[in-house]
């Protein structure tokens, strides 16, 4: 598992996770899922982004950079729809 360095973007705080969704043994690849959570405040609780803003199968990848890419892409998603919201 492994912790993205925590992006900002439009006031909001973003946190990645990358965890690997699998156990590679004998030559197998490693696989990974992208988390992600927003908070206003750096220093206070995260908020997960809600299951439906994550797209299913394309949120398993190869490598945990594509894994935390896809996770502050979903997370910038998530911000969007909650600015329009205001």
């Amino acid at each position: 598992m492994s912790e993205g360095a925590g992006e900002h973007y439009k006031g909001y705080y973003i946190r990645t996770v990358a965890r690997a969704v699998n156990h590679p043994r004998d030559g197998m690849t490693s696989l990974f899922e992208g988390t992600a959570t927003v908070s206003l405040d750096p220093g206070s609780q995260y908020h997960p982004i809600p299951p439906d803003q994550h797209l299913g199968d394309d949120q398993v990848f190869g490598t945990e950079f594509e894994a935390h890419r896809y996770a502050e892409k979903a997370a910038r998603r998530y911000i969007d729809k909650l600015e329009k919201g205001k």
